[in-house]
């Protein structure tokens, strides 16, 4: 089956970031962690840069939020969002090719309790070059603390196309992003549609359709 071929966010991937932070925050894991991974210092191809990044998520962070080693802390459901891009201001890549530049990357934002942030640091990378099978640039991984509530998740809609972009708030920084072939974006299952109607159920938020209602909130 073919992958997809993407240059921007559809509408549905910036309906779920839109509302990912504030499903965060309401599950009590906000997102407090920024993870940028880059494939071009990594030795991997800007085709197979999805399917790197799905493994080290699914078989590397999935895994490490969820079996701690002795002494590093509690065990946490891995909770994210992520987007693709393909930019090295000011250049946008547009084309994939074997003998084409780009800087495919991925940014990914989490919630990562504090006494396991040290212990993520120094796996990361571990994780990225067994993946590679390579030794990766130092700058390949960058990890940092960002304010919970913030508003990150803002930054992760700029790639949206232009309705989606007006729509969800970021019509101010909405510009093209680069071509990536995969999945552009996604979150973690409780942070999808399916878990935030389930918790909206039990919290009692009733949220009108986009087309009808305000952008103040979420």
């Amino acid at each position: 089956m073919a992958r997809p071929v993407s240059i921007e966010i559809g509408w549905k991937g910036t309906q779920t970031h839109y509302y990912a932070e504030g499903q965060a925050i309401n599950i009590g894991l906000p997102l407090n962690t920024q993870i940028t991974l880059n494939f071009s210092l990594a030795a991997i191809q800007p085709w197979d840069a999805t399917t790197a990044f799905g493994k080290w998520r699914t078989q590397r962070f999935n895994k490490w939020a969820r079996r701690p080693c002795k002494g590093r802390g509690k065990a946490f459901d891995p909770t994210y969002a992520y987007v693709f891009e393909n930019k090295k201001d000011p250049l946008v890549y547009n084309q994939i090719g074997s003998n084409l530049p780009h800087n495919v990357h991925v940014h990914m934002y989490a919630h990562i309790p504090a006494e396991r942030i040290f212990d993520l640091r120094a796996r990361a990378y571990e994780w990225l070059d067994a993946i590679s099978g390579t030794i990766s640039a130092k700058e390949a991984v960058k990890i940092q603390w960002v304010a919970e509530d913030n508003g990150i998740m803002r930054y992760s809609r700029k790639g949206a196309n232009k309705a989606a972009a007006e729509r969800y708030g970021v019509k101010d920084l909405q510009c093209p992003q680069g071509m990536i072939i995969g999945r552009r974006s996604g979150t973690s299952v409780n942070l999808g549609p399916t878990a935030r109607r389930a918790t909206d159920k039990k919290l009692g938020i009733v949220r009108l359709m986009p087309s009808l209602r305000p952008l103040a909130g979420v």
